[in-house]
């Protein structure tokens, strides 16, 4: 067998790990999953204030903690400051949410 025959067979087998087509599908995904995320965000956080409501607790720590991943995932590839005083910050404030969440699904009075 010649050199590129043995690596065709392993690209097909899946021996050499994610190729470049699978790598761009799940990265557009990704994409097209933080879009979505962000948009279904966006309306419930502007049908709360159009109804003088407050936006669900759980859904606001939800959305925190992807802020979080967001930028921390941002540091450690750019090993900027600013991200990672952005993921230390959405990191608390996503702590403080899931607290609340807690206290009140056990009805505890903060």
């Amino acid at each position: 067998m010649q050199k590129e025959e043995i690596l065709e067979r392993a690209r097909q087998e899946g021996v050499l790990g994610i190729d470049e087509e699978t790598r761009v599908m799940r990265d557009k995904g990704r994409l097209f999953g933080k879009t979505l995320f962000c948009g279904v965000f966006l309306v419930i956080a502007l049908l709360a204030f159009a109804a003088g409501r407050e936006i669900d607790y759980g859904v606001r720590a939800m959305f925190l903690a992807y802020l979080t991943g967001e930028c921390y995932a941002a540091w450690r590839f750019k090993r900027s400051r600013l991200q990672l005083f952005l993921a230390a910050a959405a990191g608390f404030v996503t702590v403080l949410a899931l607290v609340e969440v807690a206290c009140r699904m056990l009805g505890v009075a903060l």
